[in-house]
């Protein structure tokens, strides 16, 4: 039975992260989007939170996708893009620790566990127009105990700063996913993108030219990919939650705040009926959310649960996202005001595939 109350320890974590999300993270946003990076101040903050550190030092099964999920909902509603950053490098651990082998969890993990920064991504993203995940144009041939990978990945997050990729190519008509090194000889990173959203994520092209990896870095015995996919999507419809709760809780007060023609702007019934409808759109995506996160801890079939609550969510952002600038009228558009930060970073977001997990 799928129980919405969240135990003790999930609400202690929730409260915990939302009282440094709100204090630390949201002053920032302004300045880190005008600067289109992540400095290593807030890094380490996000770091000093011990997020990664929890999921590196959990044993196999251990782990929770739901109090993940929280986790990036409580980070998103204050900035979508530190979420993001958090989310690229938990894709990453969580895949080792869920499906590595131990020899891998032994050689990857530790570096994970400590006080000083680490940054790894999930490179699923390829550079094409309608990218689907089942149509990869990254090969990885393997000849005897080494894949030789060839590709490009797209959108990746932080990437000249993860140490690691784990790359999902095709290998023999499968799906396979591979740990590559930053270092290894054949991988060469591009300058960040500028993009609409999300501009401080320094997202960049990695490409793989005839790069050697290793049987042995071959994630797992037998390794499922879908499940990582599956992760992707829950993880970021738990931002897009966020990100869309971030905007309902800055736009009620101040459409109650905001007097034309002699009228509080919540007291007119078309901005009243959008309100409440951005309200419950972002309630319902929390549960689908949440329903997809409990199915993929319990080890349950996932992937329909995790793909609706994805798209239902990219599709929901856009339409909050707007109908919040729309009720803020032209402050909306200035940046006086987080809502067009916000705006651009829900179409930026409601657009990934593959690149986080929870």
């Amino acid at each position: 039975m799928i129980s919405y109350e969240l135990t003790t320890e999930q609400k202690i974590i929730r409260e915990t992260i939302t009282e440094f999300a709100q204090a630390e993270l949201r002053p920032q946003t302004r300045r880190l989007d005008d600067d289109c990076r992540l400095d290593a101040g807030v890094l380490d903050q996000l770091w000093s939170t011990g997020i990664i550190q929890g999921i590196a030092a959990a044993g196999e099964g251990e782990r929770s996708a739901v109090t993940s999920a929280i986790v990036l909902e409580e980070l998103a509603a204050a900035d979508a893009t530190p979420a993001m950053a958090v989310a690229c490098t938990m894709g990453f651990v969580g895949a080792i620790v869920d499906q590595g082998t131990a020899r891998q969890r032994g050689e990857l993990l530790q570096a994970f566990t400590g006080d000083v920064f680490q940054a790894a991504a999930v490179a699923a993203m390829e550079p094409m127009f309608g990218f689907d995940v089942s149509r990869l144009g990254t090969k990885a041939a393997r000849t005897g105990d080494v894949f030789i990978v060839r590709g490009k990945k797209a959108m990746v997050p932080l990437a000249g700063r993860c140490s690691h990729f784990l790359v999902i190519a095709e290998s023999n008509g499968a799906a396979e996913a591979l740990i590559v090194p930053k270092a290894a000889r054949g991988v060469s990173i591009g300058k960040s993108k500028e993009t609409l959203g999300l501009r401080a994520l320094e997202l960049a092209e990695v490409s793989f030219e005839d790069v050697a990896v290793p049987a042995a870095m071959r994630l797992g015995e037998a390794c499922d990919v879908q499940r990582i996919i599956d992760a992707a999507r829950v993880a970021l419809a738990a931002i897009m939650t966020g990100l869309s709760r971030g905007v309902v809780e800055y736009v009620v007060p101040y459409v109650k705040d905001r007097i034309v023609h002699g009228t509080a702007l919540a007291k007119k019934q078309t901005i009243a009926f959008n309100v409440a409808d951005m309200h419950m759109e972002t309630e319902a995506m929390r549960w689908m959310t949440w329903k997809a996160a409990w199915a993929l801890e319990a080890g349950q079939p996932v992937t329909q649960l995790a793909q609706l609550a994805y798209t239902y969510a990219s599709q929901q952002i856009v339409v909050i996202a707007d109908n919040g600038l729309q009720a803020m009228g032209g402050h909306g558009f200035t940046k006086g005001h987080p809502m067009e930060l916000w705006y651009r970073n829900a179409r930026a977001v409601s657009v990934f595939e593959g690149a986080v997990g929870v």
